[in-house]
């Protein structure tokens, strides 16, 4: 389709008063401590205690009771200072933001690879921390429900080459596609007004799909 994807880890603004934008933030901490002035100090002190005020203030908003010990916590979990902002690139055109307008002009078969090539490159960057001998396996409930059949067999591409294990759950998908190597396949069979379900196992090898219930 000629789209490239791609996402960046963006520092965030400050929200509220007395708190600091997080690359001013992170600045400070990562000052030496001899260097930090008492202004530096005062107000990375000023920042943690507006966020917890501010969590404090909406958790009672919502009726939630949350102890000192959890605001703590969350305050100083730095993933939350972060935020992922999507991008996209059409042939030779500059990269700019997947904002919701931009994601309605594409096509199903476009908005398919913008909703999963990310999700599976955020997926896999993850278990690289694991190191070669980590399990990378993908569980998807109604996979690619309104995908084409052509973008279907991109996705199980895309999963091949990033190199995912995979169980997935569909009313219809198979997953027979020439990409796909090897897959074994359930399907879960209910004969008319029969009170039971009957499992029904195949096998795709890549080229084949056969039973393996002799059926």
């Amino acid at each position: 389709m000629g789209l490239t994807f791609s996402l960046d880890w963006k520092e965030k603004k400050s929200e509220g008063d007395g708190e600091l934008d997080t690359a001013y933030l992170v600045t400070l901490l990562n000052k030496d401590r001899a260097l930090l002035t008492p202004e530096d100090s005062q107000k990375v002190s000023s920042h943690f205690r507006n966020k917890v005020k501010r969590a404090r203030d909406e958790a009672h908003v919502q009726g939630v009771s949350v102890n000192y010990a959890d605001l703590i916590r969350s305050v100083l979990d730095y993933r939350g200072w972060y935020e992922f902002r999507l991008f996209y690139q059409r042939g030779g055109d500059g990269k700019k933001e997947l904002s919701d307008r931009a994601f309605n002009r594409f096509s199903g078969g476009e908005k398919a690879m913008a909703m999963y090539v990310p999700l599976f490159a955020a997926v896999s960057a993850q278990y690289q921390k694991g190191g070669e001998v980590c399990p990378q396996l993908l569980a998807l409930d109604e996979a690619f429900a309104g995908v084409d059949d052509q973008n279907i067999s991109a996705m199980f591409e895309l999963m091949g080459i990033l190199g995912f294990d995979y169980i997935i759950n569909s009313q219809a998908l198979w997953g027979c596609y020439a990409c796909v190597a090897d897959l074994d396949i359930a399907e879960m069979h209910h004969p008319p007004n029969a009170p039971v379900v009957t499992i029904l196992r195949y096998h795709w090898n890549g080229t084949q799909c056969t039973s393996e219930d002799g059926l």
